[in-house]
């Protein structure tokens, strides 16, 4: 885009922002007219990601990043921005970066069916986030894997695990037994000694698998 056409559109975008002050539809039909259709879900979309740079917005739309900040202090005038924005993108390349971990991966999809958005509260490190605690509605759960143990028991075609204690500050202890089954249980049905779950219908933890029936919430 040349100087003068940047020039035009920066006075037709003042224009459009003048016009948002007294109609919002008219803004949104001659903001739509100018970028295509679906520009106005296009542009809260990239504002609702911290990691997408007004600047980057700006080369799309052909505007300035001037009037990138201009719209997103229109559109969303309680949004973060600045240094705040990119805090949160940092936060968000964290949680990504949490989600590469296969147990904590293994956890999240499986609490998902049980658990609604934000119940889940990721805790805090110097550089993060911990892999393998969490809080869930304040309480926290271990993440940990079961070993397979290996005996008897497998000519019989069953299978047992090896479940291991997390200690007193843990409420609950999540164990990844494959990647579609688990067991959720409280840290008090867990001896302080490590102990194995036979997987079969007369076992005391058969109630605990893949459920959160046990969490106090559900």
């Amino acid at each position: 885009m040349s100087a003068t056409e940047q020039a035009t559109s920066q006075a037709a975008g003042t224009a459009v922002l003048l016009e948002g002050a007294s109609s919002d539809g008219r803004w949104l039909a001659i903001f739509e007219d100018r970028y295509g259709t679906g520009s106005h879900e296009r542009l809260l979309a990239l504002f609702g990601r911290p990691c997408v740079t007004f600047a980057e917005i700006a080369t799309r739309y052909g505007v300035t990043r001037e009037r990138v900040r201009q719209w997103h202090l229109q559109l969303l005038p309680d949004a973060p921005r600045g240094h705040e924005r990119r805090r949160l993108c940092v936060v968000h390349n964290r949680k990504r970066l949490l989600l590469q971990d296969p147990l904590f991966r293994s956890f999240y999809q499986h609490a998902r069916p049980h658990v609604e958005p934000g119940r889940i509260q990721l805790i805090p490190t110097r550089d993060g986030f911990r892999r393998h605690t969490v809080r869930l509605d304040g309480l926290t759960v271990a993440i940990k894997s079961a070993r397979q143990h290996v005996g008897r028991h497998q000519e019989q075609g069953h299978v047992a695990y090896i479940l291991t204690h997390s200690g007193p500050l843990v409420d609950f202890i999540y164990y990844r037994l494959t990647p579609v089954d688990y067991l959720l249980l409280p840290t008090s049905a867990v001896p302080a000694e490590r102990t194995r779950f036979l997987d079969t219908a007369a076992s005391e933890y058969r109630r605990f698998k893949n459920t959160f029936d046990a969490f106090p919430t559900f």
